[in-house]
């Protein structure tokens, strides 16, 4: 999506640590969009896309995440990051019919090596953009919460990984009928 006259770029990046299995129990990073959102005076923020870049900051030289998310006899590994207004308790209920979720992201490793010697690997990442579900942008009253979690990514093992955030959206006065619909966000923070 092209930078529209009036949108803003927000920039954030979250630290997350892979624990000595390769899991990450959902863990949350905060996007403050306090300069942004007022509900006394109607101001909103309308989300229009989320972009997420994951990255290994122990990675020599480029810091350069690598997508081979599993090493050993783990034949999948999976991670997921998604943005939202609801703080979830874990990562199994969030999907792009959640409510207050705005966009997800998720990349997977599938091993297979048939029996035989060679092994075989395929990754596969799908993202549920905002474009995609909310094409007008997602109105915000609240902060924004990123939400990671991991499961069996062995080739990062008690690492600690990086995944930034790039928001592009705009400043909105809020109706009457957005301040209704909205005001459960600042409540289920």
């Amino acid at each position: 999506m092209a930078k529209a006259a009036r949108d803003l770029i927000l920039r954030d990046r979250l630290q997350f640590d892979v624990d000595i299995s390769g899991d990450t129990t959902l863990v949350y990073g905060r996007v403050d969009m306090s300069a942004f959102v007022n509900i006394v005076k109607r101001e909103g923020f309308a989300v229009k896309e989320v972009r997420y870049q994951l990255r290994d900051p122990s990675s020599v030289n480029t810091g350069m995440f690598n997508p081979l998310l599993s090493i050993g006899s783990e034949a999948f590994a999976s991670l997921k990051i998604f943005a939202t207004t609801t703080a979830y308790e874990n990562a199994q209920d969030v999907g792009i019919a959640s409510p207050d979720v705005i966009s997800v992201f998720e990349l997977s490793t599938v091993r297979d090596n048939g029996g035989a010697v060679d092994e075989n690997f395929a990754n596969q990442w799908t993202l549920f953009g905002t474009p995609d579900l909310h094409p007008d942008g997602y109105n915000v009253v609240s902060d924004l919460l990123i939400g990671v979690s991991a499961n069996d990514c062995t080739s990062y093992t008690d690492q600690t990984l990086e995944v930034d955030i790039m928001i592009i959206g705009e400043p909105i006065k809020l109706n009457e009928s957005d301040m209704t619909e909205m005001l459960t966000q600042g409540q289920d923070l």
